[in-house]
């Protein structure tokens, strides 16, 4: 619970609105709070919250079953539906099939991303982060938006890159 009352003071100084406070207020577990995260993901990433250290101090090792990854090594990954690298991650992953995902690239991570068949995923890049997309068939797509100093390579066709000039969403 100490947890949960750090959060919605951290989140109010950084203007959490009185209804997603109150979201947390009645959220308990990784797996609720990891669904919140990804529902208010834009907020999360533009005013920084929770911050990289508290993530590290409070989630680290039990949130990634539910997509949000804290300075790991994940060596192979297949079609998580939305996934966001956190920290110093290093990650290869995989979209194929007819999944559809997304996937959030901050702070130094680095990911390798293979996308083939008829995948679909959108991927929002942030801060020093780098990745490198290839694409395996003409059937997949990917759209890459960049903030910061991010960095992309790109591979094969069907992948999009947009950069946004500006620092988050």
């Amino acid at each position: 619970m100490e947890t949960i009352l750090q959060l919605k003071v951290d989140g109010t100084n950084k203007g959490l609105c009185d209804q997603w406070q109150s979201k947390l207020t009645k959220t308990s577990g990784v797996k609720r709070l990891s669904d919140l995260f990804f529902r208010g993901i834009d907020f999360c990433i533009s005013e920084d919250f929770p911050t990289l250290e508290f993530m590290r101090e409070n989630f680290k090792g039990k949130a990634e079953k539910h997509g949000i990854f804290i300075d790991h090594e994940i060596q192979y990954e297949e079609n998580f539906p939305q996934m966001v690298l956190n920290g110093n991650c290093n990650a290869k992953l995989l979209y194929d099939k007819y999944n559809v995902s997304l996937l959030y690239v901050r702070h130094e991570s680095k990911a390798k991303i293979a996308i083939k068949d008829h995948a679909v995923l959108t991927i929002d890049i942030f801060d020093n982060a780098e990745i490198e997309v290839e694409s395996l068939s003409h059937s997949c797509k990917a759209f890459v938006n960049v903030y910061g100093n991010a960095k992309v390579t790109i591979t094969g066709t069907g992948i999009h890159v947009r950069y946004k000039n500006k620092e988050t969403y």
